[in-house]
């Protein structure tokens, strides 16, 4: 009986340090000990819906031509550009660095090559990251990605025990299994079939068809389509943008771009309220220098195709589209 305890003692014990750690999380993933829980898509992970258990799929190669012109290409974004949706491999440039936008990029510009930056970021996004002047993009004698942040030895502990990410972290590795998922779904189809209740998270739209990133449909929070917009805060906005361009053109840059991924609801949900159209008027400012690259209405033309159905994030063929008309631009400078 005691070595019988000590065996649960140490089994639970290693459950506990793991749901403590990011790093002993991803190194389960990796061995493959424990299911990747957002292999369904993000959306279903909150919400257990089976309709919208929507398998993780490799998006195609595409085909693009050899750059004649020296091309280094910098891409700061969010979730919709990161590492595992798209790389190098996907812009017909000659170098090729991406950071998110809650890190810190030290970069070395050559002189030799053109060099482009293109600002990403979701619609839902917007507000927060042209609200102020662009400040994770740091010159410096080499280029490499730096987590910004406090990382004393107490800071660090605080956000290990802190009790989301605990929560989080131990759902991921006790309840993301196939077998415990077909319970789930149960209990939110019973939820939403007799009660007509999802979880707070995500949105279902009327008919059913759709599901969102609750950030997107409530209109109270900045981040939602249907979020009041002033047209003062979008004079701000483009200001802002503006000035992106000239401190990044200082710093070395010879072209500056941004772009506008649209929330899910935005296309999908049309009809759920009042659109701010905050893209268009950023767009189409009268005041706005900035190139952009835009696929609000190539998606609106795709509808459901341009998304995932169980996930908030693009399809393969909506990140197709976004891709071909980055790479029309970079062409378009002589590229190739």
């Amino acid at each position: 009986m005691k070595i019988l305890r000590v065996i649960v003692l140490l089994i639970f014990g290693l459950i506990w340090l793991a749901g403590c750690s990011n790093e002993i999380l991803f190194t389960l993933y990796k061995n493959e000990i424990i299911p990747d829980d957002y292999r369904y898509g993000d959306l279903y992970r909150l919400s257990n819906l089976a309709e919208f258990r929507d398998p993780k799929q490799e998006c195609p190669g595409i085909t693009l031509p050899e750059p004649r012109q020296k091309i280094a290409f910098y891409l700061i974004g969010d979730s919709f550009t990161e590492r595992q949706r798209v790389d190098s491999s996907d812009f017909a440039v000659t170098r090729y660095y991406w950071a998110h936008w809650g890190e810190n990029l030290h970069f070395k510009l050559d002189t030799a090559f053109t060099n482009i930056i293109l600002l990403e970021s979701v619609e839902r996004n917007v507000r927060p990251h042209f609200g102020t002047p662009i400040s994770n993009l740091i010159p410096d004698s080499s280029t490499f990605i730096q987590l910004p942040g406090d990382e004393r030895f107490m800071h660090r502990l605080d956000r290990m025990f802190a009790s989301d990410g605990v929560e989080d972290r131990l759902n991921t590795i006790l309840f993301q299994f196939d077998p415990i998922l077909r319970f789930k779904e149960l209990k939110s189809w019973i939820n939403q079939r007799f009660f007509d209740r999802t979880d707070p998270k995500v949105t279902l739209s009327g008919d059913g068809s759709t599901l969102a990133y609750y950030e997107d449909t409530d209109s109270t929070l900045i981040n939602s389509s249907y979020n009041t917009v002033p047209d003062s805060e979008v004079d701000s906005l483009v200001v802002v943008i503006n000035y992106d361009e000239m401190l990044l053109k200082n710093m070395g840059f010879d072209q500056v771009w941004f772009s506008v991924i649209p929330n899910k609801a935005t296309v999908l949900m049309p009809n759920y309220g009042a659109y701010n159209h905050i893209i268009e008027r950023i767009s189409q400012h009268p005041e706005l220098d900035v190139p952009s690259v835009q696929i609000l209405h190539e998606f609106m033309n795709v509808g459901s195709g341009a998304y995932l159905t169980g996930d908030s994030h693009w399809s393969c063929s909506g990140q197709r589209l976004w891709l071909e008309k980055v790479n029309q631009q970079v062409l378009g400078i002589g590229g190739i």
